[in-house]
């Protein structure tokens, strides 16, 4: 498991017990995942998030940084940004936390964008997990949230 912080803090949380305390106090939050990548001079930076959404009063976001060598091929690097937030999703289930309300992919359907010749496929794999996909311009978490953690 990653360490993940408190976005506006920078704190470590112990993950399962900050989201288990967070939901109890605030029954109404929203749970949704999100991750970006960036590839940088020899490595690739992944930024993963999980924002607790409350309806018309924002988002809290905790997040947590993976770095791995290089990943050359977008598809691939795409795909690990993938298979990382349906990790967590399915950890935090494990661990007795709600179900994620949508995973975001930072991916866009629209066929003149690169990250369009991954959408089906991992649209596929996401709802084969029971989770609910969103791609852009409606996955915030990844677009933006992510985005600016793993810069």
């Amino acid at each position: 498991m990653m360490n993940f912080k408190v976005l506006t803090t920078n704190v470590p949380v112990e993950l399962h017990r900050y989201l288990k305390d967070y939901l109890q106090e605030n029954p109404d939050a929203h749970l949704i995942i999100g991750c970006d990548s960036k590839n940088h001079e020899n490595h690739t930076m992944y930024g993963l998030v999980i924002v607790l959404y409350k309806p018309k009063k924002g988002g809290h976001v905790l997040y947590a940084k993976h770095r791995i060598p290089r990943v050359k091929e977008r598809w691939n690097r795409l795909w690990k940004e993938v298979e990382l937030s349906v990790d967590l999703a399915n950890s935090l289930v494990e661990n007795g936390l709600p179900k994620a309300q949508f995973i975001d992919l930072d991916l866009n359907p629209d066929p003149k964008f690169k990250s369009n010749d991954v959408v089906r496929a991992a649209v596929g794999f996401v709802e084969s997990m029971g989770y609910i996909a969103r791609t852009k311009p409606y996955s915030l978490c990844a677009s933006y949230a992510a985005d600016k953690v793993c810069a």
